[in-house]
């Protein structure tokens, strides 16, 4: 069977919306993509109560980057492991469950927790450690 002229436009031309629609989906789902990460580092995981954005604030006035590399910032610290996935390792110090009660003991009272580690004890409180755990629960 052949196509008219007329037949082979239309056709040229319904390839050329479905590749554009497809094109425009494509854009679609990026964007919610990176809307729906952006959203969710701003969102403490399941089981932290704290406030991820105190907590990244306190992360840096309890002067953590001084041993660690936090976040995927610039490298300042060399002393403590990274801190850039924290939130998804399965042990903390490579000894306690990695999960938000434990994270929170850890901040508050390391040298308790770990006799001799190099981890100081800053005098974290409660709300700060919770904060500070629910920030740290994000880094994936």
């Amino acid at each position: 069977m052949t196509m008219t002229p007329h037949e082979y436009r239309l056709r040229g031309c319904l390839v050329v919306c479905l590749a554009g629609a497809l094109a425009l989906l494509c854009a679609a789902a990026a964007i919610a993509l990176i809307v729906v990460r952006a959203d969710a580092r701003h969102t403490a995981p399941v089981g932290f109560l704290g406030d991820p954005e105190r907590g990244r604030a306190l992360v840096v006035a309890y002067g953590c980057p001084s041993c660690h590399a936090v976040g995927g910032g610039a490298v300042r610290g060399m002393v403590g492991p990274p801190l850039s996935d924290v939130g998804a390792r399965s042990y903390i110090a490579g000894r306690f469950p990695n999960i938000p009660g434990v994270m929170q003991q850890w901040l508050q009272h390391p040298r308790e927790m770990k006799p001799g580690t190099a981890m100081p004890d800053l005098g974290v409180d409660r709300r700060d450690a919770g904060d500070m755990a629910a920030y740290l629960g994000t880094l994936r």
